[in-house]
């Protein structure tokens, strides 16, 4: 019995089962450090438009803030960067979509499955519009109520200033939450270029706008603080009509699948992870808000929250480069584990070793970003001409400065909890998180400086529970990924002329109960066509009967084995032409009979993967 073509190859083995099979423990942490492989080519091409992208944002921020600060008030200052933390505190709660979107589309994307990508796209958008609607319908409605969550009295100046800025924004909920999901759907498929084009051409609005609209020209009144609102807001609706056209004409979403109601099935799916990343978002704003509010009561005259304003952004600016690479997790983990033609346990291992290189670059990255947020003091002086104010911003930005690597660290571990869609794990780690803020805002949020402090308990519990998931208990944990030791068996035949075969030893890994069946297999059917044919010659008068007895026996066994070789991944034929291969490298000749034979009797192959034999009876 012989195959007729050689099983195909196997891969090679992975470091870590090499090192298995030596004996030697595997080490993550080589894998781990960046050696200018393809692992960081690809973060790096990947990296750095995702960065600009987020950076873009930032930076228009600052600019806004520029434009503020040329007016000279302390006041408008402080109710511009209050009235847009609320505004962006009510949009992350309700804008869930993008985080549970880019996980899916990255899965549906690297296997291939185009209408999977345009039926889950074309959901988010149409659940996040309604929501969107919902958000801007409340805080419209709600005005005076979500400002004096952050402390904000109705009728005070800095309520006069921050009531228009919040009107205005609450305008542009749906755009900008369609524009959200249109960036996560790209990131999905790994195109990070397109929305950077979107971004620049939707913030460069912004720019010309914001000067124009906030001090007048000619026949355009002077709006203050409220066209600056304007701005931002025309440049998001700009921004949400250019991502729709892009993903219809990429055909990551087409006109039918943003209009199609989501089945209930899949609505639950949504809203059951849109829940989990809700309660995350809702923890994460109720810690933001905190802290605004303390500061903004901290004095009455706005010094204090104009330095924070201004130290905020400031800290934006570098912590939303660590942003990019946490959001390169949330797509890299299940693009590598879903890669079209790779087994879970490959996908596994190369998944592990895009996680731990990430980690590194976060924490690089936030050494670099610290070092240069603290040489970029006299860069307060643009922000803002008021001295007094550049005095207080100076110890939280340094402070900033000093968090920058734990931010590293954390922003990239809880990406890669996206990508594993633990979005509950998620909430829970955050909800303690910002249970132990608030604690520490009551013990040393007295001050500036204090409330600044309190962000390293903040983030270092983030960071526990982000190690717990990557080290201890999630899909990559070492603990699950180490394969075990499978001991020495012999193989051995069956009957009279039974084949004596040599002890080996394998490395087991997460596919043994695959090659444990098709070992099985390969055993079935030796003994059972040894034994076939060995009747065949006692039963028959001549060498030509017993072939055809043989080749009867092959043909009504033929439904069997094309069963199992779709069933079990090859079933008997791929089994026999793996043993074939197997004998073949140790010299045994080709088959069981040919070995019996001494490897004299070529015999005819049927074309079928066996071989038929003609020998004298006695034999």
């Amino acid at each position: 019995k012989e195959s007729a073509s050689a099983a195909p190859p196997k891969p090679p083995p992975t470091r870590w089962a090499a090192a298995a099979a030596a004996g030697a423990p595997q080490s993550f942490w080589k894998d781990a450090m960046p050696a200018n492989d393809a692992i960081d080519k690809q973060i790096l091409k990947l990296f750095v438009p995702a960065m600009l992208n987020f950076l873009i944002i930032p930076l228009v921020g600052a600019v806004d803030v520029f434009w503020v600060g040329r007016m000279g008030s302390a006041v408008s200052l402080a109710a511009q960067g209050a009235a847009n933390q609320v505004f962006q505190s009510a949009f992350w709660i309700i804008s869930f979509m993008p985080s549970v979107i880019a996980p899916v589309v990255a899965k549906a994307a690297a296997s291939g499955d185009t209408e999977e990508v345009q039926r889950a796209v074309g959901e988010a958008i149409f659940v996040a519009a309604f929501v969107g609607l919902l958000g801007m319908l409340l805080l419209t409605g709600m005005q005076d109520r979500c400002l004096s969550i952050v402390g904000i009295v109705a009728g005070t100046p800095t309520a006069v200033e921050a009531g228009p800025y919040i009107g205005w924004r609450a305008l542009t909920f749906i755009p900008a939450i369609i524009s959200t999901v249109g960036f996560a759907a790209f990131r999905g498929t790994l195109d990070v270029t397109t929305p950077m084009k979107i971004t620049v051409a939707a913030q460069m609005i912004n720019i010309v706008l914001d000067p124009l609209l906030i001090f007048g020209y000619g026949a355009i009144k002077a709006m203050g603080v409220a066209g600056a609102a304007i701005a931002t807001s025309i440049s998001e609706v700009t921004s949400g009509i250019l991502y729709i056209n892009a993903m219809i004409a990429k055909k990551i979403v087409t006109f039918r699948s943003m209009i199609r109601v989501p089945s209930m099935k899949q609505l639950g799916k949504l809203m059951l992870g849109g829940a989990a990343v809700q309660l995350r978002s809702i923890a994460q704003n109720i810690t933001f808000i905190a802290v605004m509010r303390a500061i903004l009561t901290m004095d009455e005259t706005g010094t204090a929250a104009a330095a924070h304003t201004v130290s905020a952004q400031m800290f934006q600016l570098g912590v939303i480069a660590i942003l990019a690479l946490s959001t390169l997790a949330a797509i890299l983990i299940p693009q590598r584990m879903n890669r079209t033609g790779a087994d879970a346990e490959a996908g596994k291992l190369e998944a592990k070793k895009m996680a731990d290189r990430l980690l590194v670059w976060g924490l690089l990255l936030g050494l670099f970003l610290g070092s240069l947020q603290a040489c970029s003091l006299p860069l307060l002086q643009f922000f803002t001409p008021l001295e007094n104010v550049q005095e207080m911003a100076r110890m939280p930005v340094l402070i900033g400065a000093v968090q920058m690597p734990l931010n590293g660290l954390v922003f990239v571990l809880e990406g890669l909890m996206q990508g594993h869609q633990a979005f509950l794990r998620l909430a829970g780690g955050m909800f303690v998180s910002t249970a132990l803020m608030l604690g520490a805002l009551k013990m040393w949020g007295g001050s500036l400086e204090g409330v600044w402090f309190c962000f390293f308990v903040f983030n270092i519990s983030r960071l526990f529970f982000g190690l717990r998931h990557h080290l201890v208990d999630g899909p990559l944990a070492p603990n699950k990924l180490r394969p075990k030791n499978n001991g020495s068996t012999p193989a051995s035949g069956g009957g009279s002329g039974t084949l004596a075969a040599a002890s080996t030893s394998t490395v087991m890994t997460s596919d043994d109960a695959a090659s444990k069946s098709r070992d099985e297999v390969r055993k079935s059917r030796d003994e059972e066509l040894l034994e076939a044919e060995i009747e065949c010659v006692g039963e028959s008068s001549s060498s030509t009967e017993a072939a055809e007895c043989t080749e009867d026996w092959i043909e009504a066994n033929k439904e069997e084995d094309a069963r199992g070789s779709k069933d079990e991944g090859g079933g008997a034929a791929a089994a026999v032409a793996d043993k074939t291969q197997d004998k073949k490298k140790s010299g045994g000749g080709g088959g069981l009979l040919n070995a019996i034979l001494g490897g004299g009797n070529k015999g005819k192959s049927t074309g079928d993967g066996y071989v038929i034999y003609n020998f004298p009876k006695k034999d």
